[in-house]
């Protein structure tokens, strides 16, 4: 994991941001009001993990990724973002994804990757043994 941290710091700038997390998996809570009546391409599992984030030209900061799926995930932030923002996601051992802001409620910001997780990659995040 240290190594992860040093290969974040050479490639999104200095700052030494450190990540730990913690895995639950569990059914996921409803989608906010404003985004029920979208349908889901893929699956969501609830999750709770840390991860890094960074917008274009900016560097990485630490969000709780909340939900995750093949096509996206739902995270916690500080960050001010807007939908159409480009945001790469450094989740722990892969390397940074790609990725949209679609919408935003208060903290929480929802993104779609740009290219898919295989689902075999998002089988290892959430721990299940296939």
């Amino acid at each position: 994991m240290e190594g992860w941290a040093d290969d974040w710091t050479s490639e999104f700038g200095s700052g030494g941001i450190s990540l730990s997390a913690e895995i639950s998996t569990q059914p996921s809570a409803p989608a906010p009001a404003a985004q029920s009546t979208r349908s889901r391409r893929a699956e969501r599992v609830a999750v709770e993990l840390g991860a890094g984030l960074r917008q274009r030209g900016a560097s990485g900061v630490t969000v709780q990724v909340v939900d995750l799926s093949t096509d996206g995930f739902k995270a916690a932030t500080h960050l001010e973002l807007f939908v159409g923002n480009d945001v790469w996601l450094r989740l722990p051992g892969l390397e940074p994804c790609h990725a949209t802001v679609m919408w935003t409620e208060g903290p929480m910001v929802g993104c779609a990757f740009e290219r898919p997780l295989h689902p075999a990659v998002l089988d290892m995040i959430i721990g299940k043994r296939t």
